[in-house]
């Protein structure tokens, strides 16, 4: 029996692994994104004081959730970043480009 070309081998040795990875990830293969994703959602009831169902000009509803910086940083755990630390970083970034000098 003869074999394919190398070419072809190549291909078979570079996407068949590659398929069958992506088949199994997508198949729920290593579902441990799940547990983090339960762990980063704050518990219903803590919220439930805090929702508001308003009503929009085009009359749908839409239920939101009113908090002050204080309570969400209680509920989620963390420190939420101010917006003027996200503005200046930004500001940084944009002035700081390629090709800028200092002087």
């Amino acid at each position: 029996m003869r074999w394919p070309r190398r070419g072809i081998l190549v291909r078979l040795f570079i996407y068949v692994p590659v398929i069958a990875f992506l088949a199994w990830r997508a198949s729920g293969g290593c579902s441990g994104g799940e547990a983090e994703e339960a762990t980063m959602q704050p518990e219903p009831d803590r919220l439930a004081p805090h929702r508001k169902v308003i009503t929009l000009p085009d009359g749908t509803q839409q239920e939101i959730v009113e908090l002050t910086r204080e309570e969400a940083e209680e509920i989620l755990g963390h420190p939420i970043p101010a917006a003027g630390d996200r503005a200046a970083k930004a500001d940084d970034d944009a002035n700081a480009g390629p090709g800028v000098d200092g002087g």
